[in-house]
């Protein structure tokens, strides 16, 4: 179980994929929770849903740099940085604008770097 929220070893392309498909729902389901506490006027429900949140973006962040440690080990951490920064940053941008656009292709297209390009690393332990 620790292997999976550590920033230790590889993963391929799948099990990424897989990965990100679990933070999207666990993402969901703490954002619906944090929602209905806001619309319940319940603090101690929205607290419960932001202390969860937690563990989802390290689950995610540690998803990320070990794909990034399969594709490019020498800049993991700066790719990862930045891929994260931009994700961030689309969620910041007025929907419709042409640089959130352009920002989300981009994402897009690294997205699908990560799920197909290989790695060489026959046997991933992450």
């Amino acid at each position: 179980m620790k292997k999976y929220i550590e920033f230790t070893g590889t993963i391929n392309g799948t099990t990424y994929f897989l990965r990100n498909l679990l933070c999207a729902l666990l993402g969901f389901f703490v954002g619906y929770g944090i929602g209905y506490g806001i619309g319940m006027s319940d603090i101690g429900l929205i607290m419960f849903f932001v202390v969860l949140f937690a563990p989802v973006m390290w689950f995610q962040v540690a998803t990320i740099y070990k794909r990034m440690v399969a594709l490019f080990p020498s800049e993991a951490a700066f790719y990862t940085g930045a891929l994260v920064l931009a994700q961030l940053t689309t969620n910041f941008l007025e929907q419709g604008s042409p640089a959130r656009t352009i920002l989300s292709l981009g994402l897009l297209v690294t997205g699908l770097v990560l799920i197909f390009k290989n790695s060489g690393i026959e046997n991933h332990e992450g």
